[in-house]
């Protein structure tokens, strides 16, 4: 396995616009880095999560892969469109803001239904460990250096969110719409 390759792509993906690093961005803007920390954490623990629960299912099913890919892809790309839709939505009041924030909980299931979290395991198993890999220890090495690299551009947007929260704020329509283009891009790359 060429270690450029496999760090280009981890990196490359995990920095890229997807949901999870909008809607962090979204929620540190919203509430500020240490306001949206509940919230962070569930997407951090889901990624964790997804990363273990892709590891063990692609290690056992590597062969099933091509198989159930496009389903994944169909569900993935129908649930982006749909958080298009409520990043859409006409901004609620200050008020109303205040009162929803979201949870641990509601970042940690969302996370583990991230089709492009699940794709992203998938590739990085199937294309760039697991073919190159016999041990156990190298295939969760390499598995914890993905996490872990995932986790840094989670929080690179969670920052970057809370950072720019007044000029966001300021702007808000365009960010919106920004936002939307970016989901509907996340949801048109899943078959490219």
């Amino acid at each position: 396995m060429s270690i450029v390759a496999f760090l280009s792509y981890v990196i490359i993906t995990s920095i890229t616009p997807g949901p999870s690093n909008i809607l962090m961005m979204n929620e540190a803007r919203r509430f500020g880095f240490i306001g949206s920390w509940r919230f962070i954490s569930g997407i951090l623990l889901g990624f964790a999560a997804i990363g273990i629960i892709s590891g063990i299912f692609t290690t056992s099913l590597y062969n099933w892969i091509p198989v159930i890919e496009p389903y994944f892809k169909i569900a993935g790309a129908t649930y982006l469109l749909y958080l298009t839709w409520q990043v859409c939505l006409p901004k609620a009041t200050k008020r109303d803001i205040q009162g929803v924030q979201s949870s641990f909980f509601s970042g940690f299931i969302f996370q583990l239904i991230n089709v492009k979290s699940i794709l992203f395991f998938l590739t990085v198993l199937s294309a760039f460990i697991l073919p190159f890999n016999d041990s156990l220890t190298s295939v969760n090495a390499y598995l914890a250096l993905a996490i872990l690299l995932g986790w840094l551009a989670l929080l690179l947007w969670s920052g970057f969110g809370s950072l720019f929260k007044k000029f966001f704020a300021k702007h808000d329509q365009l960010f919106r719409f920004v936002m939307s283009l970016l989901l509907i891009y996340s949801a048109v790359t899943i078959f490219l």
